[in-house]
């Protein structure tokens, strides 16, 4: 038996009643948020400023787009990597891996245009530059499962009952926190492509304490006692085979509903948020509105997203909670649609994000916690994994097949006002961002998100299975608690009963 099991049962093995949690659970709160900020917000730095990257790599619109998009891809293969490091290895050992190929791949970055920070000459070509800052990309891109994959397992297994959606919230909004922050102030850093080197500078920053917060403070993937019954639970039974767990899951309907309905959604959000800017400059939009019509996704999702966790532990009905904001979110995709691609609705764009953001992101804490209450007692991290599989392979197709969907801009008065290239009224561009009509891509990916709502709404039912172990195991403490009071009554009782009563016969009787 292994000492973090051990450390769950008793002196005779017995598991014990008393349920406990540590001060350095938020220090590896912590860490796994920076380093979830870091690997997001460089991730999507470079989407929110494509055309003046474009132009200080001396690339096109379509080779800048790689930079990010290499990134998400590769989250594809190494996510069922990390899934089963984490799940076979432990969280501790899962974490250092994706804080090592962040800080590395961050640091890559950095070193690609480092000189151009301060006005000098660079190490090395443009087009090496550019590949550099490829591979830093593609390296964070490999790190970013090993993070993202345990947000569930974290709040299980190291916070109580009445902590647990709070830090499932916190951890699971830190992976769109990072996108606000690099959608909303790369912008405002970067106004012209000689500031590019300051964006690979500025982002590599968060990686350095959460990168030092994982090696030196996280010293074990377990408390030495859980924190709730649920977590002892499932601690204490005996460990699945890693493919007897997946075929659990795949078995399994109100999972595979949720793999498909959250992974699409948060595949959606990547993939507007990665295709925004493009989308609004073609409409003569600046990137500052662009930026922050994208981080206003994210921002109205995080503030919403405190109040239905709220409410949803107060009530307990997680299921009827995430229905309800299913129906304003097809409104608002239907409105979304004919808006994005207007001139001149500048405010209206704005508002339409911030709804969209509540409906979808708002949920997503919520979701994440409905993804183990119907697959208990089953590995945290391989659930939380898989739905972030799910996540990458939808976002990337919805990425990838943009070219399917878009056509040039060719009326005279759509190619005067785009922004997206420097010279623009109807010139060539050699390089930089192209102007395209995303009429039909918005279409295609706002009725593809529909169709995942209406499939959700319909099928998604489930037991709260965790719920129930935890109901269950206080009854038994609360039992066992009475049954020991009342066996101490009643030695006192005894006690008192057969005690020998001394009579001093020296002394005269009253």
């Amino acid at each position: 038996m292994s000492s973090s099991d051990s450390a769950m049962l008793g002196e005779e093995g017995i598991p014990s009643s008393k349920y406990q949690v540590y001060s350095s659970r938020w220090i590896l709160l912590l860490a796994v948020t920076l380093l979830n900020l870091a690997n997001y917000s460089h991730w999507v730095a470079f989407a929110s400023v494509a055309k003046q990257a474009a132009e200080y790599y001396q690339v096109s619109g379509p080779e800048v787009d790689l930079i990010p998009m290499i990134s998400y891809g590769l989250c594809i293969p190494f996510c069922l990597l990390a899934v089963y490091v984490v799940e076979r290895k432990g969280l501790r050992f899962g974490l250092l891996v994706g804080a090592w190929l962040t800080a590395i791949g961050g640091s890559f970055c950095c070193l690609a245009t480092l000189p151009g920070v301060w006005g000098g000459q660079a190490w090395w070509s443009t087009s090496f530059s550019f590949k550099l800052t490829v591979v830093g990309q593609a390296l964070t891109g490999m790190g970013c499962p090993f993070i993202s994959c345990v947000p569930t397992k974290v709040s299980q297994n190291w916070f109580g009952e009445k902590e647990r959606t709070l830090a499932t919230l916190i951890l699971g909004m830190s992976n769109p926190l990072g996108l606000v922050l690099g959608q909303l102030i790369t912008p405002l850093m970067i106004s012209n492509p000689t500031q590019v080197p300051l964006l690979n500078l500025v982002w590599f920053l968060p990686a350095i304490p959460g990168f030092l917060l994982t090696v030196g403070g996280v010293r074990t993937s377990l408390p030495p006692t859980p924190p709730s019954p649920s977590a002892a639970t499932s601690k204490s039974a005996k460990r699945r085979p890693f493919l007897g767990t997946i075929m659990k899951l795949v078995k399994n309907k109100a999972f595979l509903v949720i793999f498909l309905f959250l992974g699409g959604a948060m595949g959606y959000i990547s993939t507007l948020q990665t295709k925004l800017e493009q989308i609004l400059c073609s409409r003569g939009y600046s990137d500052s509105l662009a930026g922050l019509a994208a981080a206003l996704i994210i921002i109205s999702g995080f503030v919403a997203s405190f109040p239905l966790g709220y409410l949803s532990i107060k009530s307990g009905k997680l299921i009827l909670i995430t229905k309800c904001a299913c129906i304003p979110a097809i409104l608002a995709l239907v409105v979304s649609t004919w808006m994005l691609i207007q001139p001149s609705l500048a405010t209206w764009i704005v508002v339409i994000c911030g709804i969209l953001g509540i409906c979808s992101l708002g949920i997503y804490p919520i979701m994440l916690e409905l993804s183990v209450e119907c697959t208990y007692p089953l590995d945290e991290s391989v659930v939380t994994g898989l739905c972030y599989l799910s996540s990458a392979i939808q976002g990337s197709v919805l990425m990838f097949t943009e070219n399917f969907f878009n056509n040039p801009l060719v009326r005279e008065e759509d190619l005067a006002i785009q922004t997206c290239s420097a010279s623009h009224g109807g010139e060539p561009v050699q390089s930089g961002m192209a102007a395209k009509d995303y009429t039909n891509y918005l279409i295609y990916i706002n009725s593809y998100m529909i169709a995942l709502i209406v499939i959700y709404v319909i099928f998604f039912n489930t037991d709260y299975k965790r719920a129930k172990e935890n109901a269950s195991g206080r009854l038994m403490t609360a039992t066992s608690s009475e049954e020991e009071e009342s066996e101490v009554f009643k030695n006192e009782n005894v006690e008192e009963i057969i005690s020998p009563v001394y009579v001093n016969l020296d002394k005269p009787a009253e």
